[in-house]
C-alpha cells in the first residue's frame, strides 16, 4: 500500500500547475502564494529550533493558539494551513509577531515534500486532528524529526475505510511518538490499529481565546433581535432565511446575520434572498447597519467574533447537512443560546456538554427552531457556562503542553547528541 500511494502522489505531482491554476480560478487558492503548496517559499528560515504546526482549516488552526503561543515565547514557528480563511485567520492574530511564518501546507507528493523539509528543516512537528499525510510521516521518521498529533480524531467514515488498509495505517500511525485523542471514541479507533503512545485528554477546541471584541454599541442594533446563523452550508442558509420569513410579522425588529462557512457562495445565498422578497445588505461588519435591513450578509471572516457578541441567539451550520457540525465553543463563551442540526459527529462531546447545560439544542426542522426561539426570547441564560469551559480548557491544555514536553524534550537531547558525536 505504501509502494501504490508514493507511485500515485509521484505521478500526481505533474499534474499540479493544472489543478492549482483551476483552484485560483474558483478562488480557492492564494494566486500570489499557491507555490507554497509546490514547496516553494521566499520566506526565510532563520537559524534557532523550529517547531512546525500543522492544521488544516480555521477550527483546527485556533483549537491550537494556546499552544502555539505557549511554544513561540522561547522557540521560531512555522504553521502551515490549507486555506484561504485560515490564512486570514492567522494574520490577524499573528501580523508583525516575531519567530513565526505562515506558509500554505505543501501536497503530500514526495518531490514537494523532500522540497519542504530541506528548506524548513523542522525539528518537531505536530499534526493536529486527522491531518495524516504518509509522505510526510514517513519522511521525518526517517530523519529522527519527532511527530506529535494533536487533538487526534478517525470519524466513523473513515474509521471504516481505514479498516480495509489495517496494516498499512499500523505502520503510518506508529511513526507518531505521541498521539493526543480528543474522545474516547477516536482513542478505541486508534487502538484497534495497534497504535503505540496514544493518550486520551479531551478536545483542544474546549479551550477558548478570551480576547474577544468589545460588544457592538451600535444603536441600531440595540434596538433589534438578532439571529445570527453561522458557518452554514448550502441549504441551510435557505433553512434560515425561511425562519426569518416565519418570524418578521411577530418580530418587527428581527436581524438575521448569515455568516457563510465558504464566501465565495454569497452570490448564491443572494439569489436565495431576492426570491424571499426580503430586503438584504452584503458587508464586511456591523459598522454600516442599516436599519430596514431583514437580512445581512457578512463577506468577511475577520469581524466574527465582534459580531457574535451582538447576538444571543445562534444557529450553527455544517449540522443540517452530513458535514459534522462546527465549533461551538467560541459561541458558548458569549453565553448564547445554540442550535444545531443533527450532524455533529465531530464535536459530539463537546455539543453533549452543552445539551446537559442547557446551552444548546438539536433542530431538525424550521417549526422546531422557531419553537426554541419563541420560548427563549428575552429568557436569561446563566452565566456559569462560561468558566465551566474555561476550567475544562484549562486542564486540557496543560495535560497536553505536558505531554508535548517529554517529547520536545527527548527529541533536543537526541540532536545535542547527534551534534556532539559529529564533533
Amino acid at each position: 500500500m505504501r509502494i501504490a500511494y508514493y507511485f500515485i502522489t509521484t505521478v500526481f505531482y505533474y499534474l499540479l500547475y493544472p489543478y492549482l491554476y483551476f483552484r485560483i480560478l474558483k478562488k480557492k487558492e492564494c494566486p500570489l502564494r499557491y507555490q507554497e503548496k509546490l514547496g516553494v517559499s521566499l520566506k526565510v528560515r532563520n537559524d534557532g529550533y523550529l517547531i512546525w504546526f500543522h492544521c488544516s482549516s480555521i477550527g483546527e488552526l485556533k483549537s491550537i493558539f494556546p499552544i502555539i503561543d505557549h511554544y513561540l515565547k522561547k522557540n521560531r514557528i512555522l504553521v502551515t494551513t490549507s486555506t484561504l480563511g485560515s490564512n486570514e485567520v492567522f494574520q490577524k492574530k499573528y501580523y508583525n509577531t516575531n519567530n513565526i511564518i505562515h506558509q500554505y501546507a505543501p501536497i503530500d507528493s514526495p518531490q514537494i515534500i523532500k522540497k519542504f523539509f530541506k528548506k524548513w528543516k523542522p525539528n518537531i512537528v505536530f499534526f493536529t486532528e486527522s491531518e495524516i499525510w504518509p509522505n510526510q510521516i514517513f519522511y521525518a521518521k526517517n530523519n529522527n524529526i519527532p511527530i506529535i498529533l494533536l487533538n487526534a480524531r478517525i470519524s466513523n467514515k473513515s474509521f471504516i475505510k481505514w479498516k480495509l488498509i489495517k496494516n498499512s495505517m499500523n505502520k503510518i500511525l506508529n511513526c507518531f511518538d505521541l498521539i493526543l485523542c480528543q474522545s474516547n471514541e477516536s482513542t478505541d479507533y486508534f487502538n484497534y490499529f495497534g497504535t503505540n503512545n496514544i493518550k486520551m485528554l479531551g478536545n483542544l477546541k474546549f479551550i477558548a481565546s478570551e480576547d474577544f471584541e468589545k460588544k457592538e454599541e451600535n444603536l441600531n442594533l440595540q434596538k433589534k433581535l438578532i439571529f445570527i446563523a453561522l458557518s452554514t452550508h448550502p441549504s441551510e442558509e435557505e433553512f434560515c432565511i425561511k425562519i426569518h420569513a416565519s418570524l418578521k410579522s411577530q418580530y418587527p425588529n428581527l436581524l438575521t446575520i448569515i455568516i457563510p462557512r465558504h464566501i465565495n457562495r454569497i452570490p448564491e445565498i443572494q439569489k436565495m434572498i431576492i426570491n424571499s422578497n426580503l430586503n438584504f445588505l452584503i458587508a464586511e461588519s456591523l459598522d454600516n447597519f442599516e436599519s430596514n435591513t431583514d437580512i445581512l450578509i457578512i463577506n468577511s471572516y475577520g469581524n466574527t467574533k465582534k459580531i457574535l457578541k451582538s447576538s444571543k441567539y445562534v444557529f450553527i451550520g455544517g449540522s443540517l447537512v452530513n458535514h459534522g457540525g462546527q465549533n461551538p465553543i467560541e459561541v458558548a463563551y458569549n453565553n448564547a443560546l445554540i442550535f444545531h442540526g443533527p450532524h455533529v459527529h465531530n464535536f459530539s462531546e463537546i455539543y453533549d456538554f452543552l445539551n446537559k447545560e442547557n446551552i444548546s439544542y438539536e433542530v431538525k426542522t424550521v417549526k422546531e427552531l422557531i419553537d426554541h426561539l419563541e420560548r427563549n426570547i428575552n429568557v436569561h441564560q446563566s452565566n456559569n457556562i462560561k468558566e465551566k469551559i474555561i476550567n475544562v480548557g484549562n486542564e486540557i491544555l496543560s495535560m497536553t503542553i505536558k505531554k508535548n514536553n517529554r517529547i520536545k524534550k527527548v527529541a533536543y537531547s537526541f540532536k545535542k547528541m547527534i551534534v556532539i558525536r559529529f564533533l
